[in-house]
């Protein structure tokens, strides 16, 4: 197995959740847990350890963020502030902007040939700057992306149709944010467009995109934060790498008519985004999509 140490930096809920959920899939062989609460992060690997008996994980540990840099695989969940159940993602760019930048330049010397992936909200900024700040390839570094809001799109087409939630293909892109939008035009269940279901009228598909944008909102009131979808995409990403899967992920890449990361759809591999897709737009998905791109670009502050 070629990525055989993954370090998750943050030792939160989203971060401990992340690594349990590796553990459970059987991904991985090696852990690495760093957080700035060293007795947190303890607290954690002692009662993750816990789990070894029932996963092929050999190991799981407290780390440095130096010893992190040299992983296979480094996802970063950690924040300089904490989103409230209300505020915006993009509300967090300023203090983030700052964590990332810090934790980063801790990781150096990062592995030539590490992956990173960004989880830590506004996902799509962070993720650029992630680019800029480790001096790695843009195809080794991504974030979380619209993965999670697609996978509850998805879930909502699937109970209207009463089909398995693995035969509907439907994207959301853009921004991880209030700017994302679904791409209708090219969802499909089992090959079939979605425009060739009469029994779902254009109420559906609004409720259903505007379910899938507030649902993240909806949990932060209700428990403070999103952990166990977010952890449930972050294994799936790995096991694309891990494995060479090369399946097909809608994560925040780069996208070079914008200088921006937002979501696409892209293949994920060994070496992390392999290709990125084009989607075929209609005419009001290709104006929501410039719009989404124009609200990043307005927000970047490199």
């Amino acid at each position: 197995m070629k990525h055989s140490k993954i370090a998750i930096i943050g030792a939160g809920r989203v971060g401990a959740t992340i690594a349990y959920t590796l553990m459970l899939k059987n991904l991985i062989s090696e852990i690495l847990l760093v957080d700035i609460d060293l007795q947190k992060c303890k607290g954690e690997v002692l009662d993750l350890s816990d789990v070894l008996s029932f996963s092929v994980a050999s190991q799981i540990g407290v780390a440095s963020m130096q010893q992190a840099g040299t992983a296979d695989i480094i996802i970063i969940t950690a924040t300089g502030v904490t989103q409230k159940p209300e505020q915006s993602r993009i509300e967090l760019l300023e203090q983030n902007k700052k964590a990332i930048s810090s934790i980063v330049k801790k990781l150096q010397p990062i592995n030539p040939e590490a992956i990173i992936i960004i989880v830590t909200n506004p996902v799509d900024l962070l993720a650029l700057y992630t680019q800029v700040f480790s001096g790695l390839a843009r195809n080794q570094v991504f974030g979380s992306g619209t993965l999670l809001d697609s996978i509850r799109l998805q879930l909502a087409i699937a109970q209207k149709m009463g089909v398995a939630e693995e035969s509907v293909q439907a994207y959301i892109l853009g921004e991880h944010g209030d700017t994302q939008f679904p791409a209708w035009s090219s969802a499909q269940i089992s090959g079939v467009p979605l425009s060739y279901f009469p029994e779902i009228t254009e109420a559906d598909l609004l409720e259903m995109a505007q379910a899938a944008k507030q649902k993240g909102y909806e949990i932060g009131r209700g428990k403070g934060a999103t952990f166990f979808g977010v952890a449930s995409c972050v294994a799936m990403i790995c096991e694309s790498i891990i494995f060479n899967q090369k399946r097909v992920i809608p994560v925040s890449c780069y996208n070079k008519q914008y200088d921006i990361c937002m979501s696409m759809p892209a293949i994920i591999g060994e070496h992390g985004i392999e290709k990125i897709l084009n989607v075929p737009f209609n005419e009001q998905e290709r104006e929501l999509f410039e719009t989404s791109a124009r609200f990043l670009l307005e927000q970047k502050l490199i």
